[in-house]
């Protein structure tokens, strides 16, 4: 009567005279209304929980993983537990012989119920999913299926690390990438580990490749930071320079002496140099701010000074501004483009937080801050339609309208006091 009943109002699903069994899931696999029918298994509290392991398993596999989350999400937490004894190893079973796109969703389908599983059942997961992923990254395959391979590693945490020093450690491994990973997961020991790792494999290289450097100088440790300091002080300039490029993709404060001194140094290479500011300014803070304004204070090339400028304003943000531009000195000779192009654009970079910075520098004592902060206070921002200066500053530039000084280079009649007039003007039709 009651399956009479079911077909009569016309339900979908499964009425109570059909039977599921591992067969029936099977067959409805391959059937234009089965995935429905293995959807009410899995969700029917009646049927024993291998079949509903098994109907979960089947729907990953016909490419249907949301809607076991979505069941899965809504059952009982003792029904899940139960789920899970049987669908844990189902999905292993898949991982390991399945093909990659097969495997890959099991995969993703055990990270989706991990977050059901009980302690122990989850480590069983975390280690299958571990040797899974360092298959995929073995053979070059970063690309994940739903839940990317960093989102899972990133989940299971630090017993991650030793999966990936691992494949650091393998020369025929490519190391792309599992850098990055390391840092995420792995605890100290393990970057360090990681980075020991890196180290051989880059002395090996008869030539290293850009992307090593980047890798070292991302996981860093001291193995690394030992490495990179010997290429630095010791090496070609070209090699040098890639060595001083690694170490600005992280923090090293212990290098910063070093560094400053390379910058500072006139006999150093120019392309080492260059790199060499880099690393300071990823070191940054008021030690890196002042050996920094140092050099524009004593630097003989104006390049110099005004790279010196750029990395203080890096190195030191606003509170660098004024500083910075006071340790120009007024006998050099100024070129108006360069201060445009080199002081004034790497002031308006700091965008509107460096207004209060530019108004002090006004009142300075040294006639190129004075005239830089008038010109700052017209350029444009990152935005063209913004700028540092409003109308309401346009009474604070006007107060250097007397001011006679020049600096040597620039043009004939350009003076403080001339350009504060004009651009107090064009301040002030803002606010109209």
């Amino acid at each position: 009567m009651r399956c009479l009943l079911a077909i009569g109002i016309g339900l979908i699903g499964l009425s109570a005279c059909e039977s599921v069994s591992s067969e029936k899931i099977e067959q409805w696999k391959g059937t234009q209304k089965g995935p429905p029918r293995i959807e009410e298994a899995l969700r029917s509290a009646d049927l024993a929980p291998s079949l509903r392991a098994e109907a979960a398993a089947a729907l990953a596999d016909l490419g249907m993983p949301e809607k076991v989350d979505e069941v899965m999400a809504a059952l009982p937490a003792n029904e899940r537990w139960e789920i899970l004894k049987s669908l844990i190893p189902l999905h292993i079973k898949t991982m390991e012989n399945a093909p990659v796109p097969k495997a890959r969703d099991a995969r993703d389908g055990l990270f989706s119920v991990r977050q059901y599983a009980q302690p122990d059942d989850q480590k069983q997961i975390d280690a299958a999913i571990l040797i899974s992923v360092e298959k995929d990254l073995k053979d070059g395959r970063f690309a994940g299926g739903r839940h990317s391979q960093e989102k899972m590693l990133v989940a299971i945490g630090t017993p991650s690390g030793p999966m990936l020093v691992r494949l650091l450690s393998d020369p025929k491994a490519p190391y792309k990438g599992l850098a990055e990973l390391l840092l995420k997961v792995g605890d100290e020991s393990a970057r360090d580990k990681g980075g020991g790792a890196l180290v051989r494999r880059a002395v090996a290289e008869h030539e290293i490749p850009n992307d090593m450097w980047i890798a070292l100088g991302t996981l860093g440790g001291q193995g690394v930071t030992e490495f990179l300091t010997q290429k630095l002080v010791k090496a070609p300039p070209a090699e040098a320079a890639l060595a001083a490029k690694a170490l600005q993709q992280a923090r090293y404060p212990s290098l910063l002496p070093l560094a400053l001194k390379i910058a500072a140094d006139p006999k150093a290479n120019n392309l080492v140099r260059d790199e060499v500011f880099g690393v300071v300014e990823k070191i940054g803070g008021p030690a890196a701010q002042k050996g920094l304004v140092d050099i524009i204070g004593n630097d003989k090339k104006d390049l110099v000074r005004y790279r010196a400028f750029e990395a203080a304003l890096e190195a030191g943000k606003v509170e660098a501004v004024q500083p910075a531009l006071q340790a120009f000195s007024d006998k050099l000779s100024f070129k108006k483009e360069d201060v445009m192009d080199f002081l004034v654009k790497d002031i308006s970079k700091l965008g509107v937080a460096a207004r209060p910075a530019v108004l002090s520098a006004l009142s300075s004592p040294a006639a190129l801050a004075r005239i830089t902060a008038v010109w700052a206070l017209e350029a444009p921002l990152a935005n063209p339609r913004q700028s540092l200066g409003t109308a309401s500053d346009a009474a604070a530039v006007l107060k250097l309208a007397d001011d006679k000084a020049s600096l040597k280079g620039f043009p004939a009649g350009l003076t403080v006091g001339s350009e504060a007039k004009r651009v107090a003007a064009v301040l002030q039709k803002r606010g109209s």
